[in-house]
């Protein structure tokens, strides 16, 4: 007995969908090269600040992980002339090349200048500087917190209110008498 063969064949649409589905698995592995295998020191990776920390208490200061067993912890008070504020950060499980700190207003679209922070030894980083004139009329900050070392750049966010800063109101102030005009103000 012979046995017969059918030819059977695929319907367009079939073939159609094969082609798509090629395409979308190609596009996704170059994708994932490139995210991988792309030189990661021009961007920040940022990580979520640790549980429990979505309001900065600027007394005792917020932590986050920066991933591979590095992490940070950021604080923030006031100077004790009252004309400045004091970030500190402290970094561990990697060796900085650079930390910074970045004010952002949350209610409007005021940014001000990045505060390069100065070691103080044994991974604590500190920096002086101030809000800005132009942020009377801000009460949400968010502090953006970025560490450099020599293979990447993470960082991560911590949100405050100046309400818990106690002589936030007195500087504010002194500002507006200065000067009208909107100055960054850093030491």
């Amino acid at each position: 007995m012979l046995a017969h063969e059918e030819e059977t064949h695929r319907p367009r649409m079939l073939n159609l969908l094969i082609g798509v589905t090629l395409a979308t698995i190609v596009i996704a592995l170059w994708y994932l090269l490139d995210y991988y295998l792309r030189d990661t020191t021009t961007d920040v990776t940022w990580y979520p600040p640790a549980q429990g920390c979505q309001r900065l208490q600027t007394a005792t200061g917020c932590s986050a992980g920066l991933g591979l067993g590095a992490a940070l912890s950021f604080s923030l008070r006031e100077a004790g002339d009252a004309n400045a504020l004091v970030f500190e950060v402290d970094v561990s499980g990697v060796e900085p090349k650079a930390v910074s700190v970045e004010f952002i207003g949350r209610d409007a679209n005021v940014h001000s200048r990045r505060f390069a922070l100065a070691r103080q030894g044994d991974g604590t980083y500190v920096g002086h500087g101030d809000l800005g004139v132009c942020s009377d009329h801000i009460d949400v900050w968010r502090a953006q917190v970025s560490v450099e070392s020599a293979d990447w750049r993470r960082g991560s966010w911590f949100d405050f209110d100046t309400d818990s800063l106690n002589r936030a109101k007195q500087r504010r102030e002194a500002r507006q008498s200065v000067s009208a005009r909107c100055l960054w103000i850093a030491s």
